[in-house]
């Protein structure tokens, strides 16, 4: 299978696989946009990168979670009505209230399939846990992350969407993790070194799910971009893992998985 990735900002990104777009948690606003999490605000310190075309024709959103790094009003603006929708609950809400009428709320553990003209295609949303303080993943509030599986009658390929979550190895113990050709790390340490503590996963976290899950590709996403991701990318690079391939703003990375 051939995959093309391309890298919006943030948590958002298009993955083609052969002939099906997907989009991933639509966040468009400028640089220098102030978004207000009420426990803290946070500062866009690079612009997303798209035209026109980036959003055109794409066949699957998905959707972790509403926080306004994840979706806000200029990226509910680029869903159209007749795009197919996977999102966590609340997500599913405010997609709703926007008038996008093809929404399939997904949770933990759930499933939805559909095909394309060349594969059938399996979504499982898994648990996302955003935060290493139990009290900040509380008020987190639930978050999706997702395993997509590929198949045709030649191969069957595994992708995995962490959303925004910590490293707890006994989430992994499920056979959906098994065989992931592509992982797709939401990284940042998002507040690390704050009272709030850690909400995203971190170089050293990174580190022990590239060990328990061994993926042949890692594209990491979610960092840089907003204030609080406040790991920069150097450290996942001094990960050294050939694996990993670092993502510019819309420059596309081709993969035969």
């Amino acid at each position: 299978m051939n995959i093309q990735f391309n890298w919006v900002g943030g948590a958002t990104f298009i993955l083609e696989i052969d002939d099906f777009r997907i989009a991933c948690d639509p966040v468009l606003c400028p640089k220098d946009t102030i978004q207000d999490f009420f426990w803290f605000k946070s500062k866009r310190t690079e612009d997303p990168v798209f035209d026109e075309k980036t959003f055109k024709n794409i066949d699957l959103w998905l959707i972790t979670h509403p926080h306004e790094d994840h979706l806000d009003r200029i990226g509910l603006s680029v869903i159209i009505k007749k795009s197919t929708i996977i999102a966590n609950p609340k997500a599913s809400a405010q997609l709703r209230k926007n008038q996008l009428s093809k929404v399939h709320t997904l949770r933990w553990n759930e499933q939805f399939c559909l095909s394309s003209n060349s594969h059938e295609i399996k979504i499982e949303a898994v648990k996302a846990v955003h935060g290493i303080n139990p009290l900040s993943a509380l008020f987190a509030g639930n978050v999706n992350g997702y395993v997509l599986t590929f198949s045709n009658e030649k191969e069957t390929k595994t992708i995995y969407i962490t959303g925004d979550t910590v490293y707890k190895e006994k989430f992994y113990q499920s056979p959906v993790f098994s065989g992931i050709d592509l992982l797709i790390p939401n990284m940042g340490g998002a507040k690390k070194g704050s009272w709030i503590m850690t909400l995203t996963l971190d170089a050293k976290m990174l580190k022990n799910l590239i060990k328990k899950l061994n993926p042949k590709h890692i594209i990491p996403v979610h960092f840089g971009t907003f204030s609080h991701y406040v790991e920069p990318v150097s450290k996942t690079e001094a990960l050294a893992d050939e694996r990993i391939i670092i993502p510019e703003h819309g420059k596309k990375i081709t993969l035969a998985l």
